[in-house]
């Protein structure tokens, strides 16, 4: 009942279906599209109930999960599930309403390691990608895995969730399958990329700050936002994830799509 409509959007994939939701502001076509990715403790539906705030800036948003949650045709994430998104860019680049040259792909959470892979793989199609608080290289070793159990961040059962995104039957079935996934060790920090804003807190107990400054120390230079006494993503009671959202991210994704001034709401 929205105006305008949340489309649900099916796109066949190796037997199975990519379910997205993608909602279009009104006004001219094509329009720029954010390509938002769910995190770990999150899903699509999440991402889709933020789409005011994009639409009131001209912008397009596409929803997505993450492999390994939700209705993702990857009930197991793998190191290669990016194919996904592989897909669901093709489909975007189909719909006449779609600026498929402005493209900024954004990861919250466990999904900023794929919005880092996928500013590598698919760089010649993405204006931008937005790395908050995602893991890289250092979250996958054995040793961070078993402290960030303990962490206080997380509101559900932080060890059956990560166990139950890879497949893992238990803790050490767990350790094994996430060191497969970093991105250091695969070789792909050093290549050319599009351009990067990564974003989190330095107290983060979930993912490491390590991570976000790997990113830094590799490849093309990006752009940073850090609170120093910020947690997971860079939330702190002085920078609320609204207040992040508004003053760090949106105008950051605003220049990298072309667009330089808020529309009326």
């Amino acid at each position: 009942m929205l105006d305008p409509p949340i489309e649900t959007v099916r796109i066949p994939f190796e037997g199975k279906d990519i379910i997205a939701y993608l909602r279009l502001p009104p006004g001219a076509r094509p329009v720029p599209l954010v390509f938002g990715i769910a995190g770990l403790d999150s899903r699509k539906e999440d991402v889709a109930a933020h789409t005011d705030g994009y639409l009131n800036h001209g912008l397009a948003l596409f929803a997505i999960d993450l492999p390994g949650t939700g209705e993702s045709p990857h009930a197991v994430a793998d190191v290669d599930s990016d194919r996904i998104f592989t897909a669901a860019l093709d489909y975007l680049a189909q719909r006449p309403e779609v600026d498929a040259g402005r493209i900024v792909v954004q990861g919250r959470s466990w999904s900023g390691y794929w919005a880092a892979k996928l500013a590598i793989t698919e760089r010649e199609r993405l204006r931008g990608s937005v790395v908050h608080g995602g893991p890289i290289h250092h979250y996958f070793r054995p040793d961070w895995l078993r402290a960030s159990l303990a962490t206080g961040e997380y509101l559900y059962d932080y060890l059956q969730a990560k166990c139950s995104m890879l497949g893992a039957r238990d803790l050490e079935d767990m350790l094994a399958r996430a060191q497969r996934f970093s991105l250091l060790d695969a070789g792909l920090l050093d290549r050319p990329s599009a351009p990067m804003l990564v974003v989190n807190g330095a107290r983060d107990s979930q993912i490491p700050i390590a991570d976000l400054y790997l990113l830094l120390e590799h490849g093309d230079a990006k752009e940073a936002w850090v609170n120093p006494q910020g947690g997971h993503m860079g939330r702190s009671p002085d920078w609320p994830s609204s207040v992040i959202s508004e003053k760090v991210l949106m105008p950051w994704i605003t220049r990298r799509l072309g667009l330089t001034r808020q529309l009326p709401a």
